[in-house]
């Protein structure tokens, strides 16, 4: 048995090669062991534009049903994208939805995660985006002008994506320092790079799946973070793989 940790797959049904990543790494998964998403499944725009009956339909959702019905078990924290798909989650996917922080002792390791959008580093104004009101008006919207808005948001997002991650990883540090006699390692999800950082605590952050797989993986053998291409969709800037097999390893990551 295994225990599996990963975060920020952000499916979207106009990015097929996300589901398909998820699907190829869930057919590795034995039934004995558990697996736990860290926030953010469904990227927004899946979530909040697609019933349910077109959300069963990505790869990545089939295969992590599958995986449940055949006796895995599921676990998922809210992320900021998908914090009302929850209902989703519990119902089509049979998964339970753990609230964070989420403490947990997997193989004699005491582990803390937590998604990390909630710590106080976001931008302020990107609270309204994640309300049930937006959420529901974005569903709403005639496609070119919802189309348009992501855009212009991804625009943004990528603007400050450097002042925004190094925000967030000094609220990470701060907060897993606190923890220091509760846990041998901090999760982060949240943040897109993947990064391992030995402390203690060992802090890692899980990292997006936009063009990579990230996981971290624990059993008798220890905790090993891995970074693997994600196939031959990737993009060439995501090319190589990395693992750190101990948590007092040197920091490894992934840009």
């Amino acid at each position: 048995m295994s225990d599996y940790f990963l975060s920020d797959v952000h499916l979207r049904s106009d990015r097929p090669e996300r589901g398909q990543r998820l699907a190829r790494f869930a057919e590795r998964l034995n039934p004995d062991d558990r697996l736990v998403i860290v926030g953010d499944l469904c990227d927004f725009w899946m979530g909040s534009r697609e019933s349910d009956e077109q959300l069963i339909q990505s790869p990545g959702i089939q295969a992590l049903a599958a995986f449940r019905q055949a006796g895995g078990t599921l676990e998922i924290l809210a992320g900021n994208h998908d914090h009302w798909l929850c209902p989703f989650y519990e119902q089509k996917l049979g998964a339970t939805i753990a609230s964070e922080p989420y403490s947990l002792v997997s193989n004699g390791l005491r582990l803390h995660l937590v998604h990390g959008h909630l710590l106080g580093a976001r931008r302020k104004w990107k609270s309204f985006l994640e309300s049930r009101e937006f959420f529901r008006g974005f569903g709403l919207v005639p496609s070119p002008v919802a189309r348009g808005l992501d855009a212009v948001l991804e625009a943004k997002n990528q603007r400050g994506l450097a002042d925004d991650e190094h925000r967030h990883m000094a609220v990470y540090r701060e907060y897993a320092a606190r923890l220091r006699d509760q846990a041998d390692v901090v999760v982060f999800g949240h943040v897109h790079r993947a990064i391992d950082e030995p402390g203690p605590p060992r802090l890692i952050v899980l990292g997006g799946w936009q063009h990579r797989i990230s996981f971290l993986k624990i059993d008798a053998a220890g905790a090993n973070f891995t970074i693997e291409s994600g196939g031959p969709d990737e993009s060439p800037a995501a090319s190589g793989s990395s693992t750190s097999p101990s948590p007092h390893q040197p920091s490894r990551t992934a840009t």
